[in-house]
Parts: structure tokens; sequence; C-alpha cells
């Protein structure tokens, strides 16, 4: 494909692209802080209509706190930000009632849950309840699997009703990720990361299909940018993209 190829696809994608994976907040160990309106810039630039957006600040200080910064967002930018509602499970019911407020009261869209800055596994007792009350409400878990996997398969297959995105799609362990996850309908993959191995998708693309791939950027952490590069280096159809890139989010969501 050449560039005058990807830059028309991009021109036709403008506006119509949805993001899954998205961060605003701040990060002293990176020395960056990014809030809603500078994370609009950044959608517009790159022609993002929206995105689905968790707090850095819940991921590594205060859940609860990090939440209602992404309200404050979803109010401000109602069209452009969907909130996700990040669960530490060690909380127990002050979680599970979060959840219930953000999902029912707030109409957020998902819930963000990260093992390493949470300390607790998705497979543990704890989480499994939390898991158990998300399918209920019908809302889907955005969990990271730089594990290649391995925890994200034990709920999928433990909760085949529980609607799983798989963040990064197993980082630097995407192809062991892929090959550990294809066979469960109820995973779908999100590749953003540092990772920028050649035919990340279409190696994906041979063992999935292509409805179960999401785009997203995981702004602040890297540029949107990134993510577009990954999907556009595998040769798709232009309807293929499109999946890609917004329609398989918006049937996920129903928007």
């Amino acid at each position: 494909m050449n560039k005058i190829d990807i830059f028309s696809i991009l021109e036709k994608l403008r506006g119509k692209i949805i993001d899954v994976h998205a961060h605003i907040g701040s990060d002293q160990r990176f020395l960056f802080r990014l809030n809603a309106d500078n994370a609009v810039k950044v959608m517009d630039r790159y022609g993002i209509k929206k995105g689905y957006f968790s707090a850095i600040e819940s991921l590594l200080c205060d859940y609860k706190l990090g939440n209602n910064y992404i309200l404050d967002a979803v109010n401000k930018y109602p069209d452009r930000i969907n909130g996700l509602v990040s669960i530490n499970p060690y909380f127990r019911d002050e979680a599970i009632d979060e959840l219930k407020k953000y999902i029912l009261e707030y109409g957020f869209r998902g819930v963000k849950f990260h093992p390493n800055y949470f300390y607790i596994e998705p497979s543990h007792d704890l989480s499994s309840t939390v898991w158990e009350i998300m399918i209920e409400l019908n809302v889907v878990l955005m969990n990271h699997t730089y594990d290649g996997g391995v925890e994200v398969y034990k709920i999928a297959k433990k909760f085949p009703e529980l609607t799983i995105i798989a963040y990064h799609m197993g980082g630097n362990l995407w192809k062991e990720a892929i090959d550990k996850l294809y066979e469960l309908d109820n995973v779908y993959f999100e590749p953003s990361s540092s990772i920028t191995d050649p035919c990340m998708i279409e190696y994906a693309l041979k063992k999935v299909s292509v409805e179960r791939i999401l785009f997203g950027s995981d702004i602040p952490f890297n540029d949107p940018a990134v993510s577009i590069g990954k999907i556009l280096d595998s040769t798709l159809s232009f309807n293929d993209y499109e999946k890609i890139f917004y329609k398989n989010a918006e049937k996920l969501f129903s928007d």
C-alpha cells in the first residue's frame, strides 16, 4: 500500500474513529499531564470521534478520585468522552457500590481493570464478584494483558457471558496472547502498546475475525499514530478498516 492510499483511507475515516483505550490525568513517573480539553484536541488532530476514558489517578493512587475526574470530563464533553469506571476489588462492597453508581446513575460504558496497579489478579475470588455483577449490568471489561493473556483466559473461560477487551493485545507477548485467546468468542483485541512488530494485525486475523479487533490509542502513554500505523500496516479492504476503526466499537457498545 502506498502513501496516497493510506492518506485517502485516513481522510475517509476522519471524524468516525472510536478509541476504546484512552486516559486523562497525571503521571509523575513520565512527567506528563493530560486534561479533558487537551485530550479532545488530540482526538481532533487524528479524526477521532469519541473515546472511552479512564483516569490515570484511578490506577496510581485513588480509584474513586479518578472516577470522579472522568465524570467531570464526561459532563464537559458528553459527545466525545465516554466514561470507564475503575474498580479495585480489594475494596469489596465499596468497589461494588462504585461500579453500580457509575454504570446505573452516570451511564458509564465499561470497567477498567489493571491487575499490576491494583495488586490483585482478575481470577481472584474478590474479582469474580465484580465480574458477576458486570454480567448482570451488561457492561464491558477492559483488562490489561501484558502477561500474554493468561489471566484473561482464566476469567473468559469461567465467565463466558462477560465481554472482555484484551488491552494491548498482550504487549510484547502479543503472539502468545492471540494464540491463547483466539478461541474465546467473548474476548476482543485492542493492540495499543509501544511494541510495533510488523504484521501484528495480519497475524491476529489468521486466528480471529476482523469483528473482534478494536482501535485503541492508550493516550497519553502513546500517540494515536502508533496504533493507527499498526492497523494500516495490514492490507485490508476499506470495509475491514472501517470495522476496526469504529464499526466494531459501535456494535459492541451499541452507540
